[in-house]
């Protein structure tokens, strides 16, 4: 695809066991040599199955911060949507460490501050504020993490940001910058539903910047077929 990395599985149970190993090898690798590791994760529908698979991978969790890329601001709610999804497909049911668990602070009456107070916890847990690892899925338009076109700042410095979607939901998202600087970096296409936004991303359309910014050099796309369609 381009000068992008990609692979392709005809299935998305496929893509979802080669995230799995992805992940859980670039874990232990990174914590054999230094000792610990921060990983990123994504909510929505597309990651769950990795997520399930993952938590049956061997992984020193106990060595792992794990941290969000993005989530909902819903300040009725002690957390965001896609922690919880996260929590029960993965946190719960590989046992990892409490204190290890970071989610975003989404119950803040003032979702600003809040993105600047997980900044600095971030950066309390790695050099620079960047995860080792960062998983993604695609979104339907293309876009990644809540980073929507023309809603955010590409060279955004801040680390953690709050943006809007169309309809005016509130959104807090790590920033392309400190996203795009993990060491292992994947990003997950299944279904028909991201055919569109597949090709998009290969055509290198304007509103799929943080997507190709993202995936540039060492990131992998992981997709299946019907999501690469007839001409991945």
């Amino acid at each position: 695809m381009s000068s992008l990395r990609s692979q392709q599985f005809p299935t998305a149970l496929a893509v979802a066991e080669r995230t799995a190993d992805a992940v859980a090898d670039a874990v232990r690798r990174t914590v054999a040599e230094r000792g610990g590791c921060v990983v990123a994760l994504t909510g929505g529908n597309t990651p769950t199955d990795a997520y399930r698979l993952l938590a049956g991978r061997d992984v020193p969790w106990h060595a792992v911060h794990v941290v969000q890329t993005d989530d909902r601001v819903l300040p009725e709610a002690e957390t965001g949507s896609n922690w919880r999804m996260i929590t029960e497909t993965l946190l719960d049911p590989a046992g990892v460490p409490r204190e290890r668990r970071h989610p975003m602070p989404v119950r803040s009456g003032d979702p600003a501050g809040a993105a600047a107070v997980y900044a600095e916890l971030l950066a309390s847990l790695s050099p620079g504020g960047s995860a080792d690892v960062v998983l993604l899925q695609l979104g339907p338009d293309g876009h990644l993490a809540s980073l929507f076109a023309d809603r955010y700042d590409p060279a955004d410095p801040a680390g953690v940001t709050v943006t809007t979607t169309v309809d005016g939901a509130v959104r807090m998202t790590q920033t392309l910058p400190l996203l795009s600087a993990a060491a292992t970096r994947i990003v997950m296409a299944t279904g028909t539903g991201k055919t569109e936004a597949v090709a998009k991303v290969a055509g290198a359309t304007p509103d799929t910047l943080a997507t190709r910014t993202f995936l540039a050099g060492d990131g992998l796309l992981l997709l299946d077929a019907e999501a690469a369609g007839p001409n991945p």
